[in-house]
């Protein structure tokens, strides 16, 4: 049996209906009852028999932060594939994002050692990697630094992998993933399937620093295969191409016909944003947004290493150009 959080999602999603067609019974976790159906669209699009997939899968409303409930849902559980987070790089956001992605993931972890769970896959973010500022390419072997700053996305991804590797410690044999921006159609208000949708709105702007990109069947593909082999207590940074910021949104314009952003968030005018912030949130006007240390990521330049994964199993990353006109095909204003 499986259990996977994160199913509303882009890669839960994605990852539910492979292991559906191979008959896996799952367990799928989910918080709000709304999400559901933009998951059962998506089975009903993307497979033959879509509709008795997506009702063969045992979806219970739960929350990662429940130990108990999370206890009694692992039991019989041999495989983990722990994809549910909470993004947001909003500082109002901090304190519920810390908890749901370290608590949560320990919580998941604790429940996994317990009832014998035979591996768990983390899906994690190349914003836990160690973004030494001295470095140009980032790769596996680059610890965290604790001594610069980092959004408090990465402090909670970084924090949640030390749960995962505590679990490893105590015999629980796992897997993590470090995904880039993580591109997929559907899910269009959700996740990096929200650039299309940002982009297709119009967007002008476009920050000055760099992006590293992955496909989602790319991330999917290799979470399955990994979770299916011998290798454990490895992490692997998944990332197709890196890009800057400009040639990334000007890629998904040229894909849904629309007109590419032009200027460009320079640090001066994000500093001056965020000077304005903050008088606003002194004035009590709006809760604070930016900060400095999401300003420094937006416009950093450092790029991420994908090859490791080419070492341990037969894969070639899916062509990065290809697969956003493919995305941008799917965009609902584009039919």
């Amino acid at each position: 049996m499986v259990l996977a959080t994160g199913g509303t999602g882009l890669v839960g999603a994605h990852i539910l209906l492979k292991l559906s067609q191979k008959n896996q019974k799952i367990i799928a976790l989910f918080r709000h009852e709304a999400t559901l159906a933009s998951v059962q669209s998506f089975f009903e699009s993307h497979a033959a028999d879509g509709v008795n997939a997506f009702e063969q899968i045992q979806w219970v409303c739960a929350d990662v932060n429940d130990a108990s409930t999370i206890d009694a849902l692992m039991q019989g559980v041999q495989e983990v594939y722990h994809c549910a987070a909470k993004v947001s790089f909003a500082r109002f956001q901090r304190e519920k994002m810390m908890h749901t992605n370290i608590q949560g993931t320990a919580n998941l972890v604790n429940a996994a050692l317990k009832n014998g769970v035979k591996k768990f896959g983390f899906v994690s973010s190349i914003a836990a990697i160690g973004d030494e500022e001295t470095l140009s390419v980032v790769n596996e072997e680059n610890p965290w630094n604790n001594g610069i700053s980092h959004t408090d996305y990465a402090y909670s991804k970084h924090g949640a992998e030390l749960e995962v590797w505590r679990g490893s410690q105590e015999g629980l044999p796992v897997i993590i993933i470090n995904p880039g921006v993580i591109l997929g159609a559907h899910f269009w208000n959700r996740s990096s399937a929200a650039l299309f949708d940002r982009v297709a709105k119009g967007l002008a702007f476009y920050p000055t620093g760099s992006a590293a990109v992955v496909d989602v069947k790319d991330v999917v593909d290799v979470f399955i295969r990994l979770m299916a082999s011998e290798i454990q207590n490895q992490r692997f940074i998944l990332v197709a191409k890196n890009l800057t910021q400009k040639e990334l949104l000007t890629k998904i314009a040229i894909s849904l016909g629309k007109k590419p952003p032009a200027f460009p968030l320079h640090k001066t005018y994000l500093y001056f944003l965020f000077v304005l912030d903050q008088i606003a949130r002194l004035f009590y006007i709006k809760k604070p947004f930016l900060d400095l240390t999401f300003i420094k990521t937006l416009c950093s330049n450092q790029e991420f290493d994908g090859s490791k994964i080419q070492k341990h199993i037969p894969f070639d990353y899916h062509d990065i150009d290809d697969s956003i006109q493919k995305i941008g095909l799917e965009y609902p204003q584009k039919n």
